[in-house]
């Protein structure tokens, strides 16, 4: 089981480090060189990434590197919960159909706006992290924001994603409220002046739609109270085909 999330997560490194040793004559240097390749990548493995490759998910990098990759939920400054629930992870994983489906939308993305890019900030999440994030939602005014984990959320099956877009300068393009990625002040003023039904500028929603646009075109199904959210199937064949990564 092991070697499963392994290949996944070390796929490309690996690749071209099994070209080099082909390559070689002597078959002893060879057989030396892949095993403390092998004991070094081993060691640097995360344990939440070893446990999403043992669930059957792909690092979304591996299918296109060009998809950007900042986790809120590894850094406290960056949630609204001030956790580091990943500890520290910095590659968003999904099932390989969603991830295909992600590739397909930063291709879009792209042939339209050459200098963007889309932005992962939050992929796969562990039942037991949903739970946490459940718990201290509880009570305020962001409780809605967090799926009961009793049934699983679709973070848990490996199929939502939280994304955004970003520019040339890797600054998000203005879409209005967001929980990530700001303070405490910042978050309860952008959600209130929602609350009070403050209208979004012009910018903010065309580039909601571009974002909606694009997504929904690669495949992805919207949320419609948060402009973040995409899941990569319909919810009943998610819990049909795959199980909750707990």
């Amino acid at each position: 089981m092991f070697w499963t999330p392994f290949f996944i997560v070390l796929h490309q490194s690996f690749q071209h480090y099994i070209k080099a040793i082909f390559l070689m004559k002597k078959t002893g240097i060879a057989i030396i060189l892949l095993t403390l390749f092998l004991q070094s990548a081993q060691a640097e493995l995360h344990p939440l990434a070893a446990k999403f490759g043992q669930a059957g998910l792909v690092d979304v990098q591996s299918i296109d590197a060009s998809i950007q990759v900042n986790l809120v939920n590894s850094t406290p400054a960056y949630n609204y919960f001030r956790e580091d629930y990943y500890q520290g992870l910095d590659r968003a994983f999904l099932r390989k159909p969603v991830a295909i489906k992600l590739a397909k939308a930063q291709r879009l993305l792209k042939s339209r706006h050459p200098d963007y890019s889309l932005l992962i900030m939050d992929a796969a999440r562990p039942r037991s992290v949903s739970r946490k994030m459940f718990e201290k939602m509880q009570g305020t005014p962001f409780e809605p924001y967090v799926a009961n984990p009793k049934k699983g959320s679709m973070h848990n099956y490996g199929i939502a994603v939280d994304i955004s877009i970003i520019n040339r300068a890797g600054e998000q393009i203005d879409m209005g409220f967001t929980p990530f990625y700001k303070n405490d002040l910042q978050i309860y003023w952008q959600f209130w002046l929602m609350k009070l039904g403050i209208e979004l500028s012009d910018e903010q929603k065309k580039n909601r739609r571009l974002l909606s646009d694009i997504m929904q075109q690669a495949g992805f199904i919207p949320l419609s109270f948060e402009w973040w959210h995409f899941n990569g199937m319909k919810k009943a064949r998610a819990r049909k085909r795959y199980r909750i990564i707990e």
